[in-house]
């Protein structure tokens, strides 16, 4: 079997970032004999949350969770309200948002009518709803009808919503009559990942892509080979390698942007091996 990899996976310069913050707040927190804490997932990745927790730091979602300490705001941001509450109970922040969503939060901030396009749910969509007043979700083309016809809405992206939908959402919304400015773009670091696998492809059997379930983008690069009908397998450690991948000749590697190189190389190494 042949394992080749893209000309973009793994990390991105956020990430890679926010968990350089994070480790350094580690050693701060021991020196200062401080509890160092992390603000739900650093990342949606479950090797790099291990690592981090296993230096010690601890997932915290509230105040009241822990004795005040250092807070490692995750990458994926964190809620004004939130955040002053963390603040006014004494802990120390150290921001390890990513710069992409630090810019989303400012762009909603300094909007009248600020509209987010993105998932329910998602830590990032939370933080940036958490940005503003009276700040609208649009996840599908059905939400449009939340919208007023004649009110000047501007629009922020989720940084890892998927390409295709949301210029369906665009689309359609022009249809309705609706003309919601937007302010910003899918992150720079999954259109190069989705293009970088779009070039990979032809020459593969098979894709698998590495990274965790809970990862939008992880996500959406899988969805992305899928839909570009080659056989393609979402993988979250060398275990979890199907027996059927196994059997390509030439196999297609890469990651998301929350995925670490160890990752990737213990996968890649499995597959070369050949069990």
């Amino acid at each position: 079997m042949r394992v080749i990899l893209p000309s973009a996976y793994g990390f991105c310069s956020g990430v890679r970032s926010a968990v350089s913050k994070a480790m350094k707040a580690s050693r701060e927190a021991e020196e200062r004999a401080l509890p160092c804490l992390l603000y739900g997932d650093l990342v949606h990745s479950r090797a790099v949350m291990d690592e981090l927790c296993a230096l010690g730091m601890v997932r915290i979602d509230e105040p009241s969770d822990s004795d005040p300490g250092i807070l490692v705001i995750r990458a994926h941001g964190i809620p004004d309200e939130e955040r002053k509450a963390f603040i006014d109970a004494g802990y120390g922040i150290v921001d390890a948002t990513c710069p992409v969503v630090l810019h989303s939060q400012n762009l909603i901030r300094s909007s009248t009518h600020p509209v987010v396009i993105g998932h329910e749910g998602h830590s990032e969509v939370r933080t940036l709803l958490g940005s503003g007043e009276g700040v609208i979700l649009v996840e599908s083309e059905n939400d449009l009808e939340k919208l007023e016809k004649g009110i000047p809405y501007e629009a922020v992206v989720q940084t890892t919503f998927s390409i295709p939908d949301l210029a369906a959402i665009m689309a359609k919304a022009g249809e309705l009559g609706f003309d919601p400015r937007l302010l910003n773009d899918v992150c720079p670091a999954s259109h190069q990942r989705r293009d970088a696998l779009s070039e990979l492809i032809p020459g593969c059997s098979c894709i698998i892509v590495a990274g965790d379930p809970g990862s939008r983008n992880t996500v959406e690069l899988w969805e992305c080979a899928k839909d570009l009908g080659i056989p393609s397998f979402l993988v979250s450690s060398p275990e979890d390698i199907p027996e059927e991948a196994f059997s390509f000749p030439v196999v297609g590697l890469t990651a998301g942007a929350s995925c670490p190189d160890t990752l990737v190389q213990s996968i890649r190494r499995r597959l070369e091996d050949g069990r």
